[in-house]
């Protein structure tokens, strides 16, 4: 990340009275901001007060945050600076920043400085503090940003702290909205993870939340954004799906599988429940975050943006090229990649190209930084040889409409340290910034609309109707049965709606074996992709289900043109039933007993039949009832059909078979059980048999 500042010769009256007339009539958040517009800077603080920025926006309210470290002794900071901007307004609340303190860093010991500033789902505006050797601490507000201005500022639990997990070493990167009431929190330092409540008590990370490991035990980031990013759980709204992103720090020259060298980049993907007082399995703190996985060789510098509801997309922005490798002449690109989500995680997906930026740069670019819209648009900044340059998706980062370079701040066209971004909407973005034009630092705020052209925004999505078709064993159908020992069932969903012919997105399969499709009687899940409206198919494996009823669902994901929906439980049955049969009832002349056994398929079936009378009473106790075996026998089938046993009564089977027909007077109810061998597995199955004396 590099630090720009320009000190100019002592024109800052000139200049600062120039900027103060400019900005007197700037709404940082117009209505309709003009196309191709660069806005005019707004200075948010006195001058020698200026410290690298954040910023976050509420799509709600229009409200937007932005917070610095207030300055301190030896760079470290004596609070934090807040300033609160209402929608249309060109000033903080208050006329002036409000500074956040904690009591509990006394400032003879320790230094507040700033860790994060994000908006909560439900709107709630929060600030995450750090210190050198303190943990975090928080200060919430309600929408709207009040609950900064009065009081103790919403400082959390008395200024203890949310979590042990500390920002310190990984600001703004490592704190993320789980919920209303949660964070994560992410300390690359020690590699730990915990999802922290603002009330409650949190528990203390475990080990089984340190180090995870992998191919990438450092999980550098060098880049001005996020690289923890969490969406809730497409297949089950109860768990979230927190994403983690870092490159391979050079300095532990650990070559990840498949790359040339260390140079590549890595990610972890977990999934659990928000419940941050908990350590209990499912939960986001007893699962942490897994050992990084390769995401691209030649690589560095991913930094993560999600839909700030926290229910939409994911995506990562990076440099890649083999410039990373050290071949010459070297290639360097800017690029996109989408977060495809799943009940295990998630992968991201290939590779969208924003810029290459080969001839201008000398070594890759700096401050990297990406942020989404509400309306899935989704905007990424970066500095090159340029200065500052700004890009934008409409459509969620399939296409970028070309980048744009950013002029410096004031007359003197100073340059803009430590940039952060913030989409707001139809191509508008704020940018704050730290710059010093000529005598001391402060920080800026600029509305950047980055459309070439006036558009009309994205309609809402329309509603969609899900169905689905099973197949299995050469038959199809809303409720079919097939014998045990089939395998490739297979289900295919069909979209319909306005839309749906362009829909994009996920399909997942489920196939429960609960009647209301609970997905704690889940026997096989899937998830496909949807292109053009249609659903690649799910498969079951090879191996084959056992007897019963399971129940076809089928889930999609949605995107900016479709709304989610999901398959009614039910409407597909599927039955297995077993892989052999045999009649109710035989007859027996006392010496053998003949049945008729039937197969889907080639099997070989072992026939017992069984019969357990009720228990004897002798010497006034109970004995356990004592099984009787009648008959057994084995026969093989070749090929789908039926064929008779006769089963041979031994002496002993006689001598029993004609005790029971004496006692059942000329007829027996017994159990006859099939064990079936088929090619992919062995069955079981038991039923009733009446035998009839002949």
């Amino acid at each position: 990340m590099i630090e720009a500042r320009l000190h100019m010769p002592k024109r800052v009256a000139e200049a600062l009275a120039a900027l103060a007339c400019l900005a007197a009539g700037l709404a940082v958040l117009p209505a309709a901001a003009p196309a191709s517009t660069i806005g005019t800077p707004l200075a948010l603080d006195a001058l020698d007060n200026g410290t690298p920025p954040q910023i976050a926006y509420d799509p709600t309210t229009g409200t937007t945050y932005v917070a610095w470290s207030a300055p301190g002794n030896q760079n470290s900071g004596n609070g934090i600076d807040l300033c609160v901007l209402p929608s249309g307004s060109s000033a903080c609340e208050s006329g002036s920043p409000v500074l956040l303190t904690d009591p509990v860093y006394p400032a003879s010991s320790d230094y507040l400085n700033l860790a994060a500033v994000m908006v909560l789902p439900n709107g709630d505006a929060v600030v995450l503090g750090v210190g050198n050797t303190n943990p975090t601490v928080a200060w919430e507000s309600a929408p709207g940003g009040g609950g900064f201005l009065t009081g103790d500022d919403g400082l959390q639990d008395s200024g203890q702290p949310i979590s042990n997990v500390s920002l310190y070493y990984e600001p703004p990167d490592g704190g993320v909205p789980l919920s209303d009431s949660d964070v994560g929190l992410y300390d690359n330092d020690g590699e730990y993870f915990a999802d922290a409540p603002f009330t409650g008590t949190a528990p203390n990370v475990s080990s089984s939340n340190a180090d995870p490991g992998g191919q990438f035990p450092g999980h550098f980031v060098d880049s001005d954004g996020l690289a923890l990013a969490a969406m809730s759980d497409p297949s089950n709204s109860a768990d979230d799906i927190v994403v983690g992103v870092g490159q391979n720090e050079s300095s532990l020259q650990q070559t990840p599988t498949g790359c040339t060298n260390y140079a590549a980049t890595g990610y972890g993907a977990t999934v659990g429940k928000v419940d941050g007082t908990s350590n209990a399995t499912g939960t986001l703190n007893h699962e942490g975050l897994p050992a990084y996985q390769l995401l691209a060789c030649s690589a560095a510098t991913p930094v993560l943006a999600q839909d700030p509801q926290g229910t939409g997309g994911i995506g990562v922005f990076e440099q890649e090229g083999d410039g990373w490798e050290g071949a010459s002449p070297a290639q360097y690109t800017l690029d996109y990649r989408p977060f495809v989500p799943s009940s295990s995680g998630g992968t991201f997906g290939s590779p969208v190209e924003l810029e290459n930026i080969t001839g201008i740069s000398l070594v890759g670019a700096d401050s990297l930084d990406l942020s989404d819209d509400a309306g899935g648009g989704v905007y990424a900044s970066w500095e090159d040889l340029q200065g500052l340059v700004m890009d934008y998706s409409p459509n969620g980062g399939s296409t970028w409409d070309g980048p744009v370079v950013i002029p410096g701040v004031g007359p003197y066209a100073a340059a803009q340290g430590d940039p952060e971004i913030v989409g707001v909407g139809g191509g508008t973005a704020l940018l704050a910034y730290e710059s010093n034009l000529g005598e001391g630092d402060q920080v800026f705020l600029q509305a950047i609309s980055l459309l070439p052209s006036p558009v009309t925004p994205p309609a809402a999505p329309t509603p969609t109707t899900t169905t689905t078709t099973q197949a299995a064993g050469g038959t199809s159908g809303a409720d079919i049965s097939i014998p045990a020992g089939t395998v490739d069932e297979t289900d295919t969903a069909r979209l319909s709606g306005t839309n749906a012919a362009t829909a994009t997105g996920t399909m997942t399969y489920r196939l429960s074996s609960s009647s209301s499709c609970a997905t704690s009687g889940d026997v096989f899940d899937q998830t496909t992709a949807v292109t053009d409206g249609v659903a690649a198919p799910a498969t079951v494996s090879s191996t084959a289900l056992p007897p019963g009823t399971y129940y076809w669902t089928a889930s999609y994901s949605g995107d900016s043109a479709n709304l989610a929906s999901t398959s009614a439980c039910g409407s597909e049955v599927l039955k297995v039933t077993p892989a052999a049969t045999a009649p109710s009832s035989t007859t027996s002349n006392g010496t053998t007993i003949t049945i008729t056994i039937s197969c889907a398929g080639p099997c070989t079936v072992s026939v017992t039949i069984t019969v357990d009378p009720p228990a004897a009473s002798a010497a006034g106790k109970s004995r356990k009832p004592k099984i009787v075996t009648i008959a057994t026998g084995k026969l093989t089938l070749t090929k789908a059909g039926s064929r008779k046993l006769k089963l041979k009564l031994t002496g002993k089977e006689q001598s029993a078979l004609k005790s029971l027909f004496k006692k059942d007077h000329g007829k027996v109810k017994a159990t006859i059980t099939l064990s079936t061998k088929t090619a992919h597995g062995t069955f079981k199955s038991t039923g009733t048999l009446l035998i009839k004396r002949t």
